[in-house]
């Protein structure tokens, strides 16, 4: 078979000219002679230019259509050289010069018949619909994307029509609302029927709103499923007026029911970790004050007057301006041997509340163990008043002790030398025992 280049014989001017501004590449083909002639335009569409040689065979034609399209162009190549074909219409992809894939839309019908009926001659029309089928596939790419975000947003899509009081619902919809996906559209009344009674009137009342006002608008309520689960449903939806059959409201629906358990049990965690983390900080508390406090009297003890001395001191290692009071109950030995152990941890509790009395607004009282305090005071007073204060502390001790049924005293030995807190305290230590063995009950000066 050859193939040549020619005006189409018989076309007029007319239809030339109008095949021509329509893009339209025009064939003629003879089935008897196998000849095949192609207007300029049928190059143009493939960018072949006049001097490129055509496919001589059907088969060298077949070897330049897209391989998944070969089926379907061999099938119609097949029908019109039978003569058994009348029209053919089929798309299909052939290479072009620069070997892009260019779409064509093939149009052809019979032209002429041997006395049998049998076609002896078929022309035809292909367009070149590249760009279309790329908008096609934009769209379709486009839509499936949309499809997928929708899927994984779990999306729900509807479509209510007023003037037929029915609505189209998308799949994702029909999940939300537990109903089976048969496709039959869902009529008037079926959502509101479906709403939470606590919820209806106000979703149906901001609906209303919402069509008068032809502003876009939100809705949160709850629906009781046919399952009898219920889902809490947040809305976006928007007034059409001018929509194909009427106005229409559209929107998209979210089942919000997993959001809202999970923020409820996040609320409840953070609830409970901020008890805990309260219970946590009240325990530590106490922990810290355990560790500084004796847990009988409650007063300071070692560990807190070390954190004390350290305080005072800045680093030095004398100590000015303080006054060390070492004060030691006298013969509580007695106390506990007569009275027994309970009775004198109690009677300590007594005497360490009035000693705290006597000293807290000077400086720290603490209870260095036993039956034995140690005040650290400042020395801002007079040697006299702090014997004075001393004394008080003695005949208090006293008072408090003989109220609580065992009348006991105390005896103090004071230092107000600048010195370390060892020699201070071993100073007052010395000046407490010769108190003592002077008879007790009574101050004396390192």
């Amino acid at each position: 078979m050859n193939s040549t280049t020619a005006d189409i014989v018989g076309t007029g001017e007319y239809w030339h000219a109008v095949v021509e501004s329509a893009g339209l590449g025009v064939w003629d083909y003879n089935i008897v002679t196998g000849e095949k002639r192609y207007t300029p335009r049928w190059r143009e569409i493939r960018k072949l230019l006049p001097s490129d040689i055509l496919p001589s065979s059907d088969e060298e034609w077949l070897a330049t259509v897209h391989p998944d399209d070969v089926a379907t162009a061999k099938h119609y190549t097949e029908m019109i050289n039978s003569g058994q074909a009348d029209e053919v219409a089929f798309e299909y992809r052939e290479r072009g010069r620069n070997g892009q894939w260019i779409w064509i839309m093939c149009r052809g019908r019979a032209f002429s018949r041997d006395e049998t009926g049998r076609a002896t001659r078929f022309v035809g029309i292909d367009t070149d619909i590249s760009e279309m089928k790329a908008a096609e596939q934009a769209r379709a790419l486009a839509a499936k994307q949309v499809e997928i975000a929708v899927n994984i947003a779990g999306i729900g899509i509807w479509n209510y029509n007023i003037a037929r009081n029915s609505a189209t619902w998308n799949a994702q919809q029909r999940r939300i609302y537990g109903m089976p996906d048969d496709g039959i559209p869902v009529v008037g009344g079926f959502w509101e029927n479906c709403i939470h009674p606590d919820d209806r009137d106000r979703a149906t009342r901001e609906t209303e709103a919402g069509s008068i006002s032809g502003e876009d608008y939100d809705r949160d309520y709850r629906i009781v499923r046919a399952d009898g689960d219920i889902r809490h449903i947040r809305s976006r939806i928007s007034y059409v007026p001018d929509g194909v059959d009427g106005p229409s409201l559209v929107g998209i629906d979210w089942d919000v029911t997993r959001d809202l358990r999970q923020a409820r049990m996040l609320e409840e965690a953070v609830k409970m970790a901020e008890q805990r983390l309260a219970q946590l900080t009240q325990v530590q508390k106490e922990l810290e004050h355990l560790s500084r406090h004796d847990p009988l009297t409650n007063l300071p003890n070692r560990r807190a007057l070390d954190e004390h001395l350290k305080h005072i001191a800045t680093g030095e290692t004398v100590i000015a301006d303080r006054a060390f009071l070492l004060i030691d109950v006298d013969d509580f030995k007695k106390v506990n041997d007569t009275r027994g152990h309970a009775y004198g941890d109690g009677l300590l509790q007594v005497i360490a509340d009035a000693l705290l009395g006597q000293f807290s607004t000077w400086g720290l009282l603490v209870r260095t163990g036993g039956d034995e305090f140690l005040a650290v005071l400042e020395t801002r007073q007079l040697v006299d008043d702090m014997m004075r204060l001393a004394t008080e502390s003695i005949e208090r001790t006293r008072a408090v002790s003989r109220s609580f049924g065992y009348e006991v005293t105390v005896s103090i030995g004071i230092d107000a030398t600048p010195a370390t807190a060892a020699e201070m305290f071993a100073n007052a230590d010395r000046a407490m025992y010769r108190a003592k063995r002077m008879g007790g009950a009574r101050a004396l000066l390192a």
